[in-house]
């Protein structure tokens, strides 16, 4: 099967972030495209690996996260679950992580979701955001069936 490409301006419209937004994390190196060099001028084409990145980036960004935070948060998914990036609509497995603010460090940093390190976190005062991936890979998936 031939894998779907989209256009920045469909890209923007389903992972709802504006185009120069789409513009600086190329800039950054955050989702870096598939770019088109034949014919006249660049054409930039996104995959749906692409758009659940932007998905990503996006819901992180809209918490009031740090672009620092959210780019290390998709390190780590890379790193550690490469198969959400590789094929994420086929990916069903209900895969859960949390940020997670641990009592020897400030920083927001992204673990496996672990119900009791979430509680002890909550009842010490300390951030804890979780991150269901099947629930993100919904929503991508209902705004592609809309395209």
């Amino acid at each position: 099967m031939e894998e779907k490409f989209f256009t920045s301006t469909e890209a923007a419209k389903i992972t709802q972030c504006s185009r120069r937004q789409l513009q600086y994390w190329r800039e950054r190196k955050v989702v870096v495209p598939t770019v088109n060099t034949t014919g006249k001028g660049r054409n930039v084409y996104y995959s749906v690996s692409d758009l659940w990145t932007l998905t990503l980036m996006q819901y992180l960004l809209s918490l009031g996260l740090s672009f620092e935070v959210c780019q290390s948060t998709l390190d780590f998914l890379r790193l550690v679950e490469p198969a959400l990036f590789e094929n994420p609509l086929s990916y069903k497995v209900k895969k859960r992580f949390m940020l997670w603010q641990s009592e020897e460090d400030e920083r927001l940093r992204c673990v496996e979701f672990n119900e009791e390190k979430a509680i002890t976190a909550i009842q010490n005062g300390q951030a804890i955001i979780p991150l269901w991936m099947e629930t993100l890979g919904e929503r991508l998936e209902k705004k592609l069936q809309v395209v």
